[in-house]
């Protein structure tokens, strides 16, 4: 049986200024259809979702849609501004859509959950775009068009909005995302956007990876026959051959022409497998000792709307040189509070907070202080001036540099208001590695990038020499880069955990191996004096560092790093889970002594 047909494009083209982002596109979207739209960051997915949702109009071609279609976007970029309340700004919406279910305005809040006498003006980026998520789903949509829907929505919302794109809704979509476990999920079909065409594989995103690789092999073979022929062409060409003059001019014209096609295809088709190139991570280690950040009895706390929500209670913990700690938790617990916490710039209502002198932070949020939108890229890099940027001690020409980050000569004199949202976290990126210092402090990061490049940020997270605190819905990217996690349950409650694979629902019920970090070590002490208790926490804090050592050694004599390698992987995971112990027994042992000093 053949299923409605919702929308299609046929040989569709769309250009800004002299980039062709369509190219003779044709697609149909029917009934049923889940989508994921992918692509590297700037192929124009958010250009493709704006014309499919009648936002822009092609420059030729055709675009039908099916009659009656209530078609629902959500924007990459959520532009919510009202004095009213939630409920109040739903109500009020109502009044101005023909289809929109008023009655269901309750349902709909409680099912994103949302609080529906908080004001609108105050809420989080992440409640901003549940907000702009009930208010589509009240539209009733038969399509729904998703430009990253997971940005800023916390673990228990994406698994929310999975359940009901896979179990609830009844119309087609098409989705946006950096977020692959997600699109294995919800998507049984893929739109690959690769250099102004549309490639379609009907099985999913969970075979994405596959059947690309496969069409890249595909073509790079058919590129090499082509050079084959061309080179055996040029070659009768540079013999002169002079007999049947007339044929063999248009022989030599053909070849001349083929050339100049082949050399631009295969330009179009490295440029279009080129990842972006991290730079190794550099900056000067300083001597021991391995503290970074000594947070000492911390208690932080807001108000807002009169109300006041604990972030921290009695926390106490060392970031030891090295840590790669995940910050998890619901929309609101916290955790952007304890990054800027833990970097100094704002201060604790109570306890301390001790920084080693001469560490240095970089940054990666979601606020866009780093920019200043009025500049081109080339003086945001350069604010001083000049056409070169200091790499590790290096001058680098900035054309070269960006080059690496997927930039073209020209985008440096671009103003940063112009570039998309992955095209700004790639430059962010760009600025911050051109000199990474000790501590990385990531708010999101994953937001808006393409997936190569998060796989690239992974490997130099891994290979960053200094710790990282990183804030992210992102389980996958957090399982790959971090050590151990901070589980943020609200009321100032911390869990750590060596898995960041929970639910946020039953996180009470967490192995034993979980502890929590302002409590359940002082319980776990045995009635001993206290300097017994730390004389035997030492001795074993002594030989877990000569095992963390040894591991160490042994990786380094490894002559290939290749992750798919089961002795580097077994390796690693030996390394993570004594660095994990070794975090728990300084923990028993700041305890212990802490505990002494209020004793004496």
């Amino acid at each position: 049986m053949n299923k409605k047909v919702f929308l299609s494009l046929n040989n569709a083209n769309f250009s800004v200024g002299k980039k062709n982002l369509l190219k003779e596109i044709s697609l149909v979207i029917h009934q049923s259809d889940k989508i994921a739209l992918v692509g590297k960051n700037g192929v124009g997915k958010s250009t493709l979702i704006n014309i499919l949702g009648s936002k822009k109009i092609i420059d030729s071609g055709e675009f039908w849609l099916c009659p009656d279609l209530r078609v629902g976007v959500l924007d990459q970029k959520i532009k919510i501004e009202s004095p009213l309340n939630i409920e109040e700004y739903l109500v009020e919406q109502s009044k101005k859509k023909i289809f929109f279910l008023e009655h269901n305005i309750e349902r709909v809040i409680r099912e994103v959950k949302l609080e529906k006498k908080k004001t609108v003006n105050n809420l989080s980026g992440g409640e901003k775009r549940k907000l702009a998520l009930a208010e589509l789903l009240l539209s009733k949509p038969d399509l729904i068009l998703l430009d990253e829907p997971t940005n800023h929505l916390d673990i228990e919302s994406i698994s929310w909005l999975e359940n009901f794109l896979t179990k609830d809704f009844k119309g087609s979509f098409l989705i946006i995302s950096h977020n692959r476990s997600f699109l294995k999920n919800v998507t049984n079909k893929v739109f690959w956007m690769d250099r102004g065409y549309i490639k379609v594989s009907s099985k999913g995103f969970e075979n994405f990876e596959n059947w690309k690789n496969r069409l890249i092999e595909q073509e790079k073979r058919e590129l090499k026959n082509t050079k084959q022929f061309l080179d055996d062409e040029l070659e009768w060409l540079n013999r002169g051959v002079k007999a049947r003059r007339k044929r063999n001019e248009k022989r030599k014209e053909n070849v001349i022409s083929l050339k100049s096609s082949y050399k631009e295809a295969n330009s179009q088709f490295l440029k279009s497998i080129s990842k972006v190139k991290l730079p190794d991570s550099s900056f000067e280690v300083t001597e021991s000792p391995n503290i970074l950040i000594n947070f000492i009895n911390v208690h932080k706390r807001f108000i807002q709307e009169k109300k006041e929500t604990l972030i921290l209670k009695d926390f106490s913990f060392k970031l030891m040189r090295g840590n790669k700690i995940g910050i998890i938790g619901k929309n609101g617990s916290g955790k952007s509070t304890f990054l800027n916490l833990a970097s100094g710039r704002i201060a604790p209502n109570q306890g301390n907070i001790k920084i080693k002198k001469k560490v240095s932070f970089s940054f990666f949020d979601q606020s866009g202080e780093q920019f200043n939108d009025d500049k081109s890229v080339k003086r945001n890099l350069i604010p001083g001036g000049g056409d070169y940027i200091e790499i590790a001690n290096k001058k680098i020409h900035i054309c070269g540099y960006l080059k690496n980050y997927l930039f073209d000569p020209k985008d440096i004199e671009r103003n940063i208001s112009t570039l998309s949202g992955g095209e700004r976290n790639r430059l962010l990126l760009a600025k911050i590695l051109a000199a990474p210092k000790e501590i990385l402090i990531l708010d999101e990061p994953t937001n808006d990038l393409d997936i190569e490049t998060i796989d690239l940020l992974i490997d130099f997270i891994n290979n960053h020499k200094g710790s990282a605190l990183i804030s992210s819905h992102d389980l996958d990217f957090l399982e790959k880069t971090c050590q151990f996690f901070f589980i943020f349950e609200g009321s100032g409650e911390i869990k750590l955990s060596n898995k960041p694979n929970f639910s946020p629902s039953k996180v009470g019920n967490m192995n034993k191996t979980n502890l929590n970090i302002t409590g359940q070590i002082k319980k776990k002490l045995k009635p001993v004096s206290n300097e017994k208790k730390i004389s035997k926490i030492l001795k074993k804090i002594e030989i877990k560092e000569c095992e963390i050592n040894e591991m160490t050694l042994k990786l380094q004599s490894l002559h290939n790093f290749d992750r798919k390698d089961s002795n580097y992987n077994q390796i690693i995971e030996n390394i993570k889970n004594a660095q994990f112990e070794l975090d728990l027994l300084e923990k028993e042992w700041i305890e212990i002594e802490e505990s002494s000093i209020e004793n004496d």
